[in-house]
């Protein structure tokens, strides 16, 4: 775990996460989402959970050209 890390926003509210923090994450490619929330005074960021493009099923997926697809909505695709 890491932590301790100070970072300067700059003027248009961008901040560099620390490479070892994405890296521990699996944040370290680009196109990575992560997800933010505000809870009372402070900023939550967390790896987004992957889910299918079609039905937002989070088991049985398969990544095609870079998007999700689980298995049930896969053989539907197929069977059309």
């Amino acid at each position: 775990m890491y932590g301790g890390f100070t970072r300067i926003m700059d003027e248009i509210g961008r901040i560099v996460i620390p490479k070892q923090i994405r890296k521990e994450l699996g944040i370290d490619k680009p196109g990575s989402v992560i997800e933010m929330f505000c809870d009372g005074k402070q900023l939550i960021l967390k790896k987004a959970a992957t889910h299918c493009t079609f039905c937002k099923s989070e088991s049985d997926l398969v990544e095609f050209e870079g998007k999700h697809i689980c298995k049930v909505c896969l053989d539907k695709l197929k069977a059309e």
